[in-house]
């Protein structure tokens, strides 16, 4: 098998938020930085958000790679935290200890290109079963 995949599909509080910019949610990529690696919710060209089975303590700047199961590696993308959600205030049925949200920050030339190439290429949009509960 080639690709990730996802066997439940995360509650409402995984997606997106009010923003100026939507998300593309989807199932084949990951978030990897030096706290662990984590599963990327939904993602733009502003940011992503992902999830965390374990719960990690994150810095206000830090750096991620974003790794695609095609093949694409993004590395070293600086990031903003802009939000954080612990497995307290989630859904019961929640599989994440952890959500983040990021935006990047001062990103390269080639990442902003190759992040562009991954968002027209090589995502798997997640086709949401249930789009009236988000």
């Amino acid at each position: 098998m080639n690709q990730l995949a996802t066997y439940k599909i995360p509650e409402s509080p995984y997606f997106s938020e009010q923003r100026k910019n939507g998300r593309h949610e989807v199932v084949n990529l990951l978030a990897i930085t030096d706290r662990g690696t984590g599963q990327i919710l939904d993602i733009n060209r502003e940011g992503l958000s992902f999830g965390c089975l374990y719960p990690h303590t994150f810095p206000n700047e830090f750096n991620i790679d974003i790794l695609d199961a095609k093949g694409s590696h993004i590395k070293k993308l600086k990031v903003w935290k802009r939000r954080e959600t612990d497995g307290d205030y989630q859904e019961p049925a929640g599989i994440f200890e952890l959500v983040l949200g990021v935006e990047f920050a001062e990103i390269t030339a080639l990442q902003a290109e190759e992040l562009e190439y991954l968002l027209d290429h090589n995502i798997d949009l997640l086709d949401y079963s249930y789009p009236h509960l988000l």
